[in-house]
């Protein structure tokens, strides 16, 4: 079993992410682990916008909360998907 971080939610049943690159357009899509770590191409394709939107979003403080891992930008699956639910119930 693997041990979760208390202070990250849990990903909603049924909640679903991206699809990876390489993956054909008409497959279903796959449930997300809310552990599992997004880079931009990830958060763009869930958002339904360009790298550049997100890339713009983080200069001015908008958007999903992001961090680093080295030089590599990530966000926590589960960061993204409350981000779009607090947009949803706050509109």
């Amino acid at each position: 079993m693997m041990a979760t971080n208390s202070n990250m939610p849990a990903a909603e049943a049924g909640v679903f992410g991206p699809l990876r690159r390489g993956t054909a357009r008409g497959r279903a899509p796959r449930l997300v682990d809310a552990q599992e770590l997004w880079d931009i191409d990830d958060v763009a394709s869930y958002l339904g916008v360009t790298k550049q939107t997100i890339y713009s979003w983080r200069t001015t403080g908008y958007g999903p909360a992001g961090f680093r891992v080295g030089k590599h930008l990530r966000w926590r699956a589960a960061t993204v998907i409350n981000w779009t639910v607090q947009l949803e119930e706050n509109p």
